[in-house]
């Protein structure tokens, strides 16, 4: 099992900064409780125009099942409330290893 790097694209709403930031903090703390999850940091811009997730798992079977908790689910259900844009995932993983099925980019909307 190779491990599995993720960016997402994360596009907050102006008007919605604090709602989002709360959103994110809740979510953020319940992912660094997951077995699997070896990091999973949120960046911003030096405007703040666009926010990047930084995540790293332990292997793809361990990102599924992040995918798949309730906190997750929940969190890309609210999101529409404070976003102006569908999330981008884009995948990585060490070079020269096989990702297997996964798209090159997922788009959350």
């Amino acid at each position: 099992m190779s491990a599995l790097y993720l960016i997402a694209e994360i596009y907050p709403h102006p008007d919605h900064i604090e709602e989002a930031r709360a959103a994110f903090s809740h979510l953020i703390a319940e992912t660094l409780r997951e077995p699997g999850c070896l990091m999973y940091d949120l960046v911003q811009t030096d405007r703040g125009e666009s926010w990047l997730m930084i995540e790293k798992w332990s292997s793809t079977e361990a990102w599924e099942a992040h995918m798949q908790t309730p906190h997750v689910i929940s969190h890309n259900q609210a999101s529409k409330e404070f976003t102006i844009a569908a999330t981008r995932l884009s995948f990585y993983g060490p070079v020269g290893e096989d990702l297997g099925y996964l798209p090159d980019v997922r788009i959350i909307t």
